[in-house]
C-alpha cells in the first residue's frame, strides 16, 4: 500500500471511531436504566477519550508527514580507503567515518540557520582551535555533509586555503557562486543559500603578504555586504588569533565557534566506529589504553595517524591487538619511528642524504612556532627530492600534483630529529619566513619597486642569504626580490652618492673636514661612483688639518713648538700648560702651578728645550722643569695680567708684556725684573726677542711696531698707520718682522733698513672681519701664516700666493710653525696641527714650476720624469728625491719627452721651433727648424730613429733623430694638429685635427691609411695600444674612444668626464686606460668592457697631461695648479679611505646628515 491510500484509511479510521464514539456517549447519557459497563465508561470518559481520539488523529498526521519524508542517506565512504586518514584531514568523502564532533556539527549547522535578525546579519562564521584539534575536518567532513542532508538546499563553494595568492583563490571561489547557486532550486522560488569556506586563514598571516591579505579581507567583507545570501565559514589557529584581530577585520571572527580537545567519549567514537563500518574490532582494553595515551588535543593528530597504522597493518585480520600497539610504539611513537624508519632507509642507501635539510624546507616560523610551507617539487634539488618522495610514500608529506607539504604540523614537534633541527635553525628558519614574506608583499603589489629593500635593510637580508646559502637555495621569489631590491638600491645609491658627493665638492674650499665626511658617506654609505671618488680626492686636497687634540677644559691662548720639534706646550684658561707629542703617542703633561692657578695666556720655551715659562692672568709667569715638572720659579712683578712673554737666546732673560701696555725683563737666575723703558700706555701686549737676542720688538696699541735694544737702551718704531697691531713675530733670520693690525692687514718689515717690505690681504673670508689674531714665520723664513678668525692663512710671499686652513671651530688664538708642520690652539678647546700640503690622494706631488705645467714624460728607467711649463722651464726631476736634477729654459713649452734610450730629451715651444737637449748640459745639441706656427706636440718613434712634430701651422714634420734632419712633411690643411702618436712598430702615425678627426699615416709610404671621424668636437690626444690594434683619443667633446686605426671603425666610446680629456695612455700591458681631463680628474678605465674602473686623482685645477710609468706601476700628471703628482694607479679605495679618515676628527651631525640627504645614524 502506498503512502496516500495508507493516509486515506488513516483518516477514515480515525473519523468512524470518533463517530462511533460519540454515538456510543449519546446513548448512554439517554438511558435511565440499566446501561452496559462499556457505554457507562463512554459516557462517563467521553471528554477524555475524545481528547485521545484528537491526539492520535495528529500523531498519525505526524506519522505520515515523517513517512512522506526521505529518510538521510547515510554518509557514503569508500571501503576501499582506510576509514582513518591519518595525519592528512577528513574530508567530504571521509564523511561517513568521521565521528566525535557530533556537538559541534549542530552548533555549526545552527550557526548558519538563525532564527534572529542579528544572528543572521553576522554571516560569517570562525572556526578556532589549536593546530591538531581537528577544524578543517569539522568543517570538510561534518559540517558540509550535514548541510548535504538538509531539506534546504546549499551551494557550497569548493573549500581552499589562501596560500600564497589568496585573492586569486578568493575571486576563484566567488565566481563560482552565481552557477552554483543558479543550479540549486529552492522551494518557493527563493533564493539558495551559498557557503564560501575558507581553510586555514592563518596562511594568509603566514603566506600571503601585507598588501594581498588586505585585499582578500577587504573583498570578502564586500561580498558579504553585497549577497545576503552568501555564507563564509574560516578555520584559523588559535595562536594566530591576536594577529588577525590586528588586522583591522576582526568583525569576521566575531562569536566563533571553539573547537577545543576531544573528551574520553568521543575519543571512544573515534577510535572504535570507523574501524566497525570498516570490519576492524578493537580490544575495548585496547581502546581504553589508546584513549588514555591520547589525552589532550594536542596528541590527537598522532591517534589519527596511529589508527591509520594499525589499520594497515591489522585488515586482513579484521582485528588489533596489543602487540600491533605496542609495536608501532603507541600513540606517542607511531609518528617519530615512522620517521625513523624513513631516515634510517635513507641514510642506509645515502650516508649523506639531505634529511634533515630537506624537511627544514617545509617549516615556517611564526610568532617562534613552526608551521607548515608548501614547496615546489622543481624547488628541490634532485637529493632532496629524493628524500621528500620517501617521507611522502611515508604518508608524513602530501603531494598534490607539482606542490609538496607536510602532512601535519605534528612532525615538527613530535619527532625529535627534525624538532631539534628546527629549534637549532630558528633564526635562519625566521629570517627565511621574514624574506619570503616581503618577496611576496612585493610580488603580489604588482612588482613595484615601492616594496623593494634598501640600504641596511637590503643588506641585512644579504648578509641573511650570504649565511645560510642551502636554506634560500631553491627559493627562487627571494632571490629575484634581493637581485631587484640591489639593482635598485644601487641606482638609487649611486644617485645620492653623487649628489653628497656634489655637495662635498662645493664646500671644500670653506669647510674641508665636513667635505672630507660627506665624501665618506658618499663612498662608504652610498656608492663609490666616479662624482664619489672625485670628491674624496678633492676633499683630500684641501684637508690640510692631521691631528687634533682635545683635553683644555676652556679656551687655549697660546702654542708654541719647542726647539728640536719634538712637543708642543699650550696654555690654557683652565689653569694649565700642557706638553704635548705631537705624533700622539704619549698622554700629555700637565703643568699646574701648585695651589692652582688662573687662566694661563702665554707659554713660551726655553732655547734648551728643557724649561717653559707661562704668563697668567694672576699678574704672574710661572718657570717649570718640563722633564721633571717641578715649579723653578716664579716671576712677580706685573700689576694686570701677563699677555705674552719670550725668552732671550741665551736662556736667561725673559720679557713679558701684560693687558696694562706695560712690558717688563726678568732674569731667571733670581727671578727679579725691571720694567722696559718704553713710553707707559704706549706697548701692546705682544713683546719677542730677536733671534740673535739683541733686540725686543713689542706692539703697540698705537699702530706700530716698537723695537727696544736692552745693550743701549735704543728704541724705534715701524709705523704705518694701520691701527694697533694684534701680534707680531721674528722672521728666523732675525731680519724681518711680520706684524698684524687691526685694519686685518699682514706687514713685513725689513728691520736692517727700518722699512715695510710687503702688506698681505686676506683674499677670502668665510666668517667674520675681525682683527687678524697671530702671525708666525715658516723654519725656512718663506711663507707667514695668521690666524684670521677661525681659518689660517698661510702666504708665500715670494708669489702672494694664499692657502686657507680651515677648520677650528672658533676663533684661533695662537698659531706656530715647525718644518712642514703648523700647529694653532683656538677658543674651540683644541689643538690642531696642519701639513702645509694637504695629503690628497697622490704618492707624491712635486713643485717646481711658476705657472701651469703642460707635459710630462717618464724615463725608461722609471728614475726620472721630465716636465715643462708654460713658464719656459724644462725641469728633469730624481723621483725618488723629489728634486729637480736639470734645467732648460725656452718659450712657452709645448711638450718634453725623453727618447727611448733615455740619453735625449727632444723639447718643442711655441715659437715654432724644437730642439733635443742632453741633461744635464744647458745647450742644444739639435735644432728641428721648420714650423711657422707653435709646436704643439711631439713624439719619439719606439725605435729611435725619428721624431714627430705637429703645429699650429697644419702640418706634421717628420725628423732623423741623429742629426735633426727634416724627413717628410705630412699636410693636413688649414686645420691646427694637437697631437701625433706613433704606432708600437714604428710605421704609422697617427695624427690629431681640430676638425674634429684624426688621420693615420705610412710614415714608409708618407700617405694617409684611414680618416677617422666621431668625435663632435677637437680631438686632442691619441695612444696606441701596446699591441698596435687599437687607438684610444680624447676629445674636446669630452669623451674616450677606441677606434680600429685600419679600417676605421669605433670600437667604444667611453664617458664620464665632464670637460675636455687633455691626456690619454695606455697602461704597458694593455688592460688599461688612463686618462687626464680639464675637470681636474685621472681616471681609469676598462678598455676592453668600455667601463670606467675609478678615479685615481683630483688636482686644484685642469689636468693638462699624463704618462704611465715603464712598469705600469704609478701615473704621473701635470696641472695647470703648477703640481707635478704621481699616483697609484689602482681601483683598491682602502688606502684613501683610510688617508680619509686619518683626516676627521668627529663624525657627520643629525643637522649635516639631514642636509646631505642621508639617513640618520642608527644610535646603538
Amino acid at each position: 500500500m502506498d503512502r496516500r491510500r495508507l493516509k486515506l484509511c488513516v483518516d477514515v479510521l480515525l473519523v468512524l471511531v470518533a463517530a462511533l464514539m460519540g454515538l456510543a456517549a449519546n446513548y448512554a447519557t439517554s438511558r435511565t436504566d440499566h446501561v452496559p459497563w462499556v457505554l457507562r465508561v463512554l459516557r462517563d470518559w467521553s471528554l477524555p477519550l475524545l481528547g485521545l481520539a484528537v491526539l492520535l488523529l495528529v500523531a498519525g498526521q505526524v506519522w505520515l508527514h515523517l513517512l512522506d519524508r526521505p529518510a538521510p542517506a547515510r554518509p557514503a565512504w569508500d571501503s576501499s580507503q582506510p576509514p582513518y586518514p591519518g595525519l592528512e584531514a577528513f574530508t567530504e568523502d571521509d564523511a561517513g567515518v568521521f565521528f566525535g564532533r557530533d556537538r559541534e556539527i549542530a552548533e555549526l549547522v545552527a550557526r548558519l540557520h538563525p532564527v534572529s535578525a542579528v544572528a543572521a546579519a553576522r554571516r560569517c562564521v570562525a572556526v578556532i582551535g589549536p593546530s591538531g584539534s581537528g577544524k578543517s575536518s569539522l568543517v570538510r567532513a561534518g559540517l558540509l555533509p550535514a548541510l548535504a542532508a538538509r531539506r534546504e538546499r546549499w551551494a557550497v563553494v569548493p573549500p581552499f586555503a589562501p596560500g600564497t595568492d589568496p585573492v586569486a583563490g578568493l575571486a576563484s571561489g566567488l565566481a563560482a557562486v552565481r552557477p552554483l547557486r543558479e543550479s540549486h532550486t529552492v522551494r518557493g522560488g527563493r533564493t539558495a543559500p551559498v557557503l564560501l569556506v575558507v581553510d586555514q586563514l592563518e596562511e594568509l598571516l603566514t603566506l600571503a603578504g601585507e598588501h594581498e591579505r588586505e585585499a582578500f579581507l577587504e573583498r570578502v567583507a564586500e561580498a558579504l555586504e553585497a549577497d545576503p545570501h552568501l555564507w563564509v565559514v574560516v578555520t584559523l589557529r588559535s595562536d594566530f588569533l591576536t594577529e588577525f584581530l590586528e588586522t583591522g577585520h576582526a568583525a569576521l571572527a566575531q562569536q566563533p565557534v571553539l573547537i577545543g580537545a576531544l573528551g574520553r567519549t568521543e575519543l571512544f567514537e573515534v577510535i572504535e566506529k570507523p574501524g566497525e563500518r570498516a570490519g576492524l574490532a578493537f580490544p575495548p582494553a585496547l581502546v581504553a589504553r589508546m584513549v588514555d595515551d591520547t589525552g589532550g588535543g594536542d596528541a590527537l593528530p598522532l591517534l589519527a595517524y596511529t589508527l591509520q597504522a594499525l589499520f594497515l597493518r591489522a585488515r586482513d585480520r579484521g582485528a588489533v591487538t596489543e602487540d600491533d600497539y605496542g609495536q608501532l610504539g603507541g600513540v606517542a611513537g607511531a609518528l617519530s619511528d615512522q620517521a625513523d624508519r624513513i631516515h634510517a632507509e635513507l641514510r642506509a642507501a645515502d650516508a649523506g642524504a639531505p634529511v634533515l635539510p630537506t624537511l627544514l624546507k617545509f617549516v615556517s616560523l611564526e610568532h617562534g612556532e613552526p608551521t607548515r610551507r608548501r614547496v615546489a617539487r622543481a624547488d628541490l634539488a634532485p637529493g632532496e627530492r629524493a628524500v621528500a618522495e620517501a617521507f611522502v610514500a611515508g604518508r608524513l608529506l602530501t603531494g598534490d600534483g607539482d606542490v609538496l607539504d607536510v602532512a601535519h604540523e605534528a612532525l615538527f614537534r613530535r619527532w625529535a630529529p627534525l624538532r631539534e633541527a628546527v629549534a637549532a635553525g630558528e633564526e635562519t628558519l625566521r629570517r627565511r619566513t621574514e624574506l619570503e614574506r616581503a618577496a611576496r608583499d612585493w610580488a603580489n603589489a604588482g612588482w613595484r619597486d615601492a616594496y623593494l629593500f634598501s640600504g641596511e635593510r637590503l643588506a641585512v637580508a644579504r648578509r641573511w642569504v650570504d649565511e645560510a646559502p642551502d636554506a634560500f637555495a631553491g627559493v627562487q621569489l627571494v632571490v629575484d626580490f634581493l637581485d631587484i631590491s640591489v639593482q635598485h638600491d644601487s641606482a638609487a645609491l649611486e644617485r645620492m652618492a653623487d649628489a653628497v658627493a656634489r655637495r662635498a665638492i662645493e664646500v671644500a674650499p670653506r669647510d674641508p673636514e665636513l667635505a672630507v665626511l660627506a665624501a665618506l658617506a658618499a663612498v662608504e654609505e652610498c656608492a663609490p661612483t666616479s662624482v664619489a671618488q672625485q670628491a674624496l680626492h678633492a676633499a683630500l686636497n684641501v684637508a690640510h688639518r692631521r691631528a687634533v687634540f682635545r683635553g683644555h677644559e676652556q679656551d687655549v691662548n697660546c702654542v708654541a713648538w719647542s726647539p728640536d720639534g719634538t712637543r708642543l706646550a699650550t696654555a690654557s684658561d683652565d689653569g694649565t700648560v700642557r706638553v704635548w707629542d705631537p705624533e700622539g703617542r704619549a698622554e700629555p703633561v700637565v703643568l699646574t702651578r701648585a695651589g692652582g692657578g688662573e687662566r694661563v695666556q702665554a707659554v713660551a720655551w726655553a732655547p734648551d728645550g728643557e724649561r717653559i715659562a707661562a704668563g697668567s692672568r694672576d699678574r704672574t709667569i710661572t718657570v717649570w722643569d718640563v722633564g721633571t715638572r717641578a715649579e723653578l720659579g716664579v716671576c712677580v712683578g706685573h700689576d694686570a695680567p701677563v699677555a705674552s712673554v719670550s725668552w732671550a737666546r741665551d736662556g736667561v732673560r725673559l720679557v713679558s708684556a701684560a693687558t696694562d701696555h706695560v712690558a717688563r725683563l726678568w732674569d731667571t737666575g733670581t727671578y727679579a725684573g725691571t720694567a722696559v723703558p718704553v713710553e707707559r700706555g704706549r706697548l701692546g701686549w705682544n713683546v719677542a726677542w730677536s733671534p740673535d737676542g739683541r733686540q725686543i720688538a713689542a706692539s703697540s696699541a698705537e699702530g706700530a711696531v716698537v723695537l727696544w735694544r736692552p745693550r743701549d737702551q735704543a728704541v724705534r718704531h715701524l709705523a704705518d698707520g694701520g691701527g694697533a697691531v694684534m701680534a707680531l713675530a721674528w722672521s728666523p733670520g732675525g731680519d724681518r718682522l711680520a706684524s698684524v693690525s687691526e685694519d686685518r692687514k699682514t706687514r713685513v718689515w725689513d728691520v736692517r733698513r727700518w722699512s715695510r717690505v710687503g702688506i698681505l690681504e686676506p683674499a677670502h673670508c668665510f666668517t667674520t672681519l675681525e682683527p687678524l689674531s697671530c702671525v708666525t714665520w715658516s723654519t725656512d723664513g718663506d711663507r707667514i701664516a695668521v690666524g684670521d678668525d677661525r681659518t689660517l692663512r698661510v702666504w708665500t710671499l715670494e708669489t702672494r700666493e694664499e692657502l686657507a686652513l680651515v677648520g677650528h671651530a672658533d676663533s684661533v688664538n695662537s698659531v706656530s710653525w715647525q718644518g712642514d708642520r703648523i700647529a694653532s690652539v683656538s677658543r674651540d678647546r683644541t689643538l690642531a696641527l696642519w701639513d702645509l700640503h694637504a695629503p690628497g690622494g697622490q704618492l707624491q706631488t712635486l713643485r717646481g714650476h711658476e705657472g701651469s705645467v703642460v707635459s710630462v714624460d717618464w724615463s725608461p728607467s722609471g728614475t726620472h720624469l721630465v716636465t715643462g711649463g708654460v713658464d719656459g722651464t724644462v725641469n728633469v726631476w730624481d723621483v725618488a728625491e723629489g728634486r729637480v736634477s736639470a734645467t732648460t729654459h725656452t718659450g712657452q713649452v709645448g711638450g718634453a719627452v725623453f727618447s727611448p734610450d733615455g740619453t735625449r730629451i727632444a723639447v718643442a715651444d711655441h715659437s715654432g721651433h724644437a730642439f733635443l737637449w742632453h741633461p744635464p748640459a744647458v745647450t742644444a745639441l739639435a735644432f728641428l727648424d721648420g714650423h711657422r706656427e707653435a709646436v704643439t706636440s711631439l713624439a719619439w718613434s719606439p725605435d729611435g730613429t725619428r721624431l714627430a712634430t705637429t703645429s699650429r701651422d697644419g702640418t706634421s714634420r717628420v725628423w732623423d733623430a741623429s742629426d735633426g734632419r727634416e724627413l717628410m712633411t705630412l699636410i693636413t690643411g688649414r686645420y691646427w694638429l694637437g697631437g701625433a702618436a706613433w704606432s708600437p712598430d714604428s710605421r704609422y702615425l697617427a695624427t690629431s685635427l681640430t676638425d674634429k678627426a684624426f688621420r693615420v699615416w705610412d710614415v714608409e709610404q708618407g700617405t694617409a691609411v684611414a680618416t677617422l671621424e666621431g668625435h663632435t668636437d677637437y680631438v686632442w690626444r691619441m695612444a696606441w695600444s701596446p699591441d698596435g690594434r687599437r687607438v684610444a683619443t680624447g676629445s674636446r667633446d669630452r669623451t674616450v674612444r677606441l677606434w680600429d686605426p685600419f679600417d676605421g671603425t669605433e670600437l667604444r666610446t667611453m664617458t664620464g668626464h665632464t670637460d675636455r680629456v687633455q691626456g690619454i695612455g695606455w697602461s704597458p700591458d694593455g688592460t688599461r686606460l688612463a686618462t687626464a681631463s680639464w675637470d681636474r680628474t685621472v681616471r681609469l678605465w676598462d678598455p676592453a668592457e668600455g667601463r670606467e674602473l675609478a678615479v685615481v686623482g683630483v688636482h686644484d685645477d685642469q689636468v693638462n697631461d699624463l704618462v704611465w710609468s715603464p712598469d705600469g706601476s704609478r701615473l704621473a700628471t701635470v696641472s695647470r695648479d703648477r703640481t707635478l703628482r704621481i699616483w697609484n694607479p689602482t681601483t683598491d679605495l682602502n688606502p684613501l679611505l683610510e688617508r680619509a679618515r686619518s683626516r676627521v676628527f668627529r663624525d657627520l651631525t643629525d643637522e649635516e646628515r639631514r642636509s646631505l640627504l642621508l639617513p640618520a645614524r642608527r644610535r646603538t
